[in-house]
């Protein structure tokens, strides 16, 4: 789809919906991960030397401070904490591959949770005819997105170039919905979930398994 949106718009809602499992915890450690190279590696408080003062500038009716000995320091105030995650909408997000959106035209996210096939990708039927799995994977993703505004949840840094986080379509679970249909496969960041929806796919021969004998699991009691 063309024309990404070039701002995320923030999403104020479901705070405490049952699209919290979006993110499960054991994702969070790692969500984040492409953002860390675009951080600061550490904050130096600066200070300022000031001059004593050279005369009592104290109300009338208060007592002087005392007099001290030596320049005054004044503490810069400390950076703002940083943004909390929420979730940000997009407006037809550019799709690169079946699972990586381009919005405002130098942010890439990627699905947490999911491997897509490479977009030049090339799968074999069980009889070994090729056929191209990654672009097949791309346009299904887009066929099931039909424009609609997608929605993914991180905080927003201004350097961020790149990002992993949970997104979905309404309540539907982007990486879950992947993993079902058998248009990826299940990345370090997988949840229990999507590693079963990624099992059931393959023995069910879907998506990038459609046309190959289902594995030997999937016949086990």
């Amino acid at each position: 789809m063309d024309g990404p949106h070039h701002l995320g718009e923030p999403v104020a809602t479901l705070a405490h919906s049952a699209d919290d499992r979006l993110m499960p915890p054991r994702v969070w450690p790692f969500i984040f991960i492409l953002i860390a190279g675009t951080m600061a590696p550490g904050i130096v408080r600066a200070q300022e030397i000031v001059a004593p003062a050279m005369r009592n500038v104290t109300p009338p009716g208060f007592t002087p401070a005392p007099a001290g000995e030596g320049p005054l320091v004044r503490e810069v105030l400390p950076p703002p904490p940083p943004e909390a995650p929420r979730w940000r909408r997009y407006f037809l997000p550019e799709t690169t591959d079946a699972a990586t959106f381009a919005v405002r035209g130098n942010l890439a996210i990627r699905i947490a949770g999911v491997a897509p096939p490479a977009i030049d990708e090339i799968c074999a039927f069980a009889d070994g005819t090729p056929w191209p799995c990654g672009r097949t994977a791309l346009h299904q993703f887009r066929m099931f997105l039909r424009g609609r505004a997608v929605e993914c949840l991180f905080p927003y840094a201004p350097t961020l170039e790149a990002v992993v986080a949970p997104c979905r379509v309404g309540v539907t679970d982007l990486g879950l919905w992947l993993s079902r249909a058998g248009w990826a496969r299940p990345s370090d960041l997988a949840t229990t979930e999507y590693v079963a929806a990624v099992a059931e796919a393959r023995c069910a021969a879907r998506g990038i398994w459609q046309g190959t004998d289902p594995p030997d699991f999937c016949r086990e009691p």
